[in-house]
């Protein structure tokens, strides 16, 4: 099920299923090893907002008391993700956005899922908890903490990671900055409380959000990407260019058709500066890159589930090559 069909209010309920799950509770024979988990019968890896909005489908047919557990690697419930690259970023005098104000759905106008919401529905959340494995002869997944969580069905919806620079050439340095989840815009923000010149890499969605929110910190902000003007897949020469001079006009400044060669430390180890491949070099204290997402797959296509296109395999209703596993997302919407 795709999320823009979750975000509809989809059934999940027969006759009417968007994918084939069995409801019926499975039971197993011989010995039946400890788990983390207590909800077996469907087990939704990912803490994103596909998983919130997974949760509020299933509560609104009468399948998830009790039955449904969500195992995040983050440490806070799902929230509607947008907000990290937009009000959440805004100066602390300018009252930005926290949770638990945007947990999902706000988004679609619904009620605010905060962790109270998911005990009150039945709903097993396994915060902080990161899977590392698939055994899908055994239908369990282990997690980098050693443990091991037993599904019956299995929905992934780990979405996507931040693209990184190579740490050989200062991708990750400190000062240098990834944007996915709560934790990375809170070190950003700290970042911003104490830097003055600011280099973002990449001219895309999260390129021109993010160094619209440096400026308003008032800190020397310059965007650097290899394309002729921001945002192509999406903007005309004449659209860019619009938007091109408006950000001028609040002190952002452009570097373009040109690469980042190398990021290089200071004497304290913290980036200082952007060597790029024009040769020009630009002075940061903090560097922001936004160069793209992959998806988070590597676990299940190390068990053997098919890939396609750097990603999972999927029919058209979402079923992977394995028997009882499903993805939930395309894209890095999860």
């Amino acid at each position: 099920m795709a999320l823009s069909s979750l975000k509809k209010g989809i059934s999940l309920s027969e006759p009417r299923l968007r994918f084939p799950i069995s409801l019926q509770r499975r039971r197993k024979h011989g010995t039946v090893a400890a788990h983390m988990n207590e909800n077996k019968e469907f087990v939704l890896v990912g803490g994103g907002n596909a998983a919130g909005y997974v949760a509020h489908a299933f509560v609104e047919n009468g399948i998830a008391d009790g039955r449904l557990c969500i195992v995040s690697k983050e440490k806070v419930a799902p929230y509607e993700r947008p907000a990290l690259s937009k009000a959440y970023l805004f100066p602390l005098d300018k009252s930005p956005a926290r949770l638990p104000g945007f947990h999902t759905c706000v988004g679609s106008g619904w009620e605010r899922q905060t962790p109270d919401w998911y005990k009150e529905k039945g709903i097993e959340v396994l915060y902080d908890t990161s899977v590392s494995g698939l055994d899908i002869s055994l239908g369990t997944l282990s997690t980098k903490a050693g443990g091991t969580i037993k599904y019956s069905n299995l929905i992934i919806a780990t979405g996507s990671t931040a693209t990184r620079l190579p740490e050989a050439v200062g991708g990750s340095l400190p000062g240098v900055h990834y944007l996915r989840e709560v934790e990375d815009a809170d070190s950003l923000v700290s970042s911003w409380q104490e830097a003055s010149k600011v280099v973002v890499i990449g001219g895309g969605y999260i390129g021109m959000e993010v160094s619209a929110a440096s400026v308003s910190w008032k800190l020397d902000t310059t965007v650097v990407f290899p394309e002729k003007y921001v945002m192509p897949r999406l903007f005309t020469p004449a659209i860019a260019h619009h938007y091109e001079e408006f950000y001028k006009s609040r002190g952002v400044k452009f570097e373009k058709g040109t690469s980042v060669k190398k990021l290089v430390a200071g004497t304290s180890g913290r980036v200082a500066r952007v060597e790029l491949t024009n040769g020009k070099v630009i002075d940061a204290d903090t560097v922001i890159v936004g160069v793209g997402a992959k998806p988070n797959v590597i676990p299940f296509l190390q068990a053997g589930l098919k890939s396609l296109e750097g990603g999972i395999q999927v029919d058209g209703q979402f079923r992977t090559s394995a028997p009882d596993i499903w993805q939930n997302c395309k894209g890095g919407a999860c």
